[in-house]
Formats: structure tokens, C-alpha cells, sequence
């Protein structure tokens, strides 16, 4: 479970941020890829090479997974977990790039500059059925995508097909579909920021309970849903800032009213689902922030010049 923002600054600063929540212990890190590097899907006979560099949180299994990252382009993108709701192609297409669900991440920043591209060619795309070698599961997840134009779009595989969704809120959560997560939002029209005016019932003068009143009924617990929305409200209300350290700041202060704690979401497995890192991506500096559950010290990563002239890969 993961919950993903996007931000802007007054000064034009485009944002993608994401909280890593899951019961597995992943043990990503930044990780820089260089152009014209390989993958090999885990979709037999399928692989595909980038053209951009770019960072991301991966991890190295018989080759690179990567949950979320940014290219030199100040392309984004963030796979969530879509239990229950991801519905993949049984077999492989001739006419289509086949790739696994846990390969869009490294495809997509690879070879997309723009949401809008991705957009396109995405459709494209055949996400088929297979076990991951790590989770040993056909691993079920949605996408959400943004740049440095602010455009921000969300894909989702279903049984309906392949859907994409320009997404006006800049969250996303988990599992039901994002189209639900956008009606459920309209049950909170009542939240606002300042408190609530005295109200008259027959001779009786209400006291309003003084700030922090108007946000009576948001939802503080750590379903998908709850999270949706304590995340849309503190991502449309937080005070407006300039700068870059000042946007990582407000970032960050909104993904911590999501954070999980270990210990407070139990699954039926009996294993603790906590927050195992945070991620901000400086969309137009192109700088990755990364956050583990046990450091508070963010870890930085840029893509520079130097860096995109290398051929080597490059673990932070």
C-alpha cells in the first residue's frame, strides 16, 4: 500500500513524491541507469533498452526492478499496489511490447519524455500475467505519471482494458479504482481549512471547538480510501511556498500524515505493512530525495551532465 502525491511550488516547481507502503522488505535504493542500457522483462524473449537516463528506487534481482523514479527529462512515474483490481493479458501479443507490471517503471522512464507520450503509447503496451521471481506473485499495480509541465495521469490495467486518467487531484492511493477514489472525494466537500461559523438550533448558539474544526471527518486511519483523502485535502491546503528546500519541506509534511508506523497495520499474514522509505523527485532540477524508514536524513541523487555521459551504472 503507497500513497503518491504531486506539488507545485509558487515559483513554477514541479514535484512527484510517493510513500513506499508495503509488508515485504524491499530494501530499495537510488539507483541511476544510463542510456542505451538492457533490460531483459521477465516475459520470455522480451527486452527493451532506454534511451534517457534516469534514477530511481530499485533494487538488483538477476537485473533491476524499480518501484518509482524521474528521467533527464523530468518525466515521473510511481507503481502502487492494485490488489484485487489489476487484470493482465493472459498471453503475449505479437503486435505489442510485452513486459511484466514490474517491468512499466524501467520501460517507461526510459523511453518516454511526457505524460502525453506516455499517454499514447502506452495503449501499446501488453502487460501480461507472470509470478515475479521476489514476491512470487503476479504482482497486481497501478501507475500514476507526471513531468515538469504539471500534467499528471494515472494508468490502470482492469478488466475493462487499459485506462488512462487525467488526474486532476494530483493523489493516488490504492485499490478500489481511481474513479471511485474521485466520487468518494465528493462525501467531503464539508472539509475546509478555517473553522466553522456559530450555527442557531431553535435559542441555542453553537460553540465552534476553535481552529482545526473545519477538518472535523477527515479520515485519519490508513485504508486506501482514508489515506486519499487526508492526502488530497493536505496537498490542496498546505501553505503555498517558494524554492526548492521549502517544497521538499511541504512535501514532505503532507507524506507524513500517511506514513506508517511498523507495528499499527497488521495483515492476515501476520507481518507489520509500514512506510519503508519516502521519495521526493525535483521534477525541473531533476534531484531524487529518499528518505528510509530508519533515517530521517534524506539521501539526494541529480541527474547531471557528468552522470548522463557515463555508461556505468550507479547505486546511491
Amino acid at each position: 500500500m503507497c500513497t503518491a502525491i504531486t506539488f507545485l511550488t509558487e515559483d513554477n516547481l514541479h514535484f512527484s513524491a510517493r510513500t513506499m507502503d508495503f509488508s515485504f522488505e524491499l530494501d530499495a535504493r537510488p539507483i541511476y541507469v544510463p542510456r542505451n542500457h538492457k533490460f531483459e522483462s521477465l516475459i520470455p524473449g522480451t527486452e527493451f533498452t532506454n534511451k534517457y537516463g534516469f534514477i530511481g528506487a530499485g533494487k538488483d534481482i538477476n537485473g533491476f526492478i524499480f518501484a518509482d523514479g524521474f528521467n533527464e527529462h523530468g518525466f515521473s512515474i510511481s507503481s502502487l499496489y492494485f490488489e484485487k483490481n489489476a487484470k493482465y493479458s493472459s498471453e503475449a501479443k505479437k503486435d505489442a511490447l510485452n513486459i511484466s507490471s514490474t517491468d512499466m517503471v524501467s520501460w517507461a522512464l526510459g523511453n518516454i519524455s511526457s505524460v502525453a507520450e506516455f499517454e499514447q503509447r502506452c495503449q501499446k503496451i501488453n502487460v501480461v500475467d507472470v509470478i515475479n521471481p521476489l514476491l512470487q506473485v503476479n504482482v497486481p499495480l497501478h501507475w500514476i505519471v507526471a513531468d515538469k509541465t504539471g500534467n499528471t495521469g494515472v494508468l490502470e490495467i482492469t478488466k475493462t482494458g487499459s485506462n488512462f486518467y487525467h488526474n486532476q487531484v494530483g493523489v493516488m492511493t490504492n485499490s478500489p479504482e481511481f474513479s471511485w477514489h474521485l466520487d468518494n472525494l465528493n462525501h467531503y466537500t464539508n472539509l475546509q481549512p478555517t473553522e466553522f461559523a456559530a450555527k442557531q438550533y431553535g435559542d441555542y448558539t453553537t460553540v465552534p471547538d476553535g481552529p482545526g474544526s473545519g477538518a472535523l471527518g477527515l479520515p485519519g486511519d490508513y485504508t486506501s480510501a482514508s489515506r486519499f483523502v487526508r492526502a488530497a485535502f493536505l496537498r490542496q491546503y498546505s501553505a503555498a511556498t517558494k524554492g526548492i528546500k521549502n517544497g521538499v519541506n511541504a512535501v514532505l509534511h503532507i507524506l507524513n500524515a500517511v506514513d506508517i508506523p511498523k507495528g499499527v497495520k497488521i495483515t492476515a499474514k501476520n507481518v507489520s505493512d509500514y512506510t519503508q522509505y519516502k521519495a521526493v523527485m525535483d521534477l525541473d532540477s531533476l534531484s531524487y530525495y529518499f528518505m528510509a524508514y530508519d533515517d530521517t536524513m534524506l539521501t539526494r541523487a541529480d541527474i547531471t551532465e557528468e552522470l548522463l555521459q557515463s555508461s556505468d551504472v550507479k547505486i546511491f
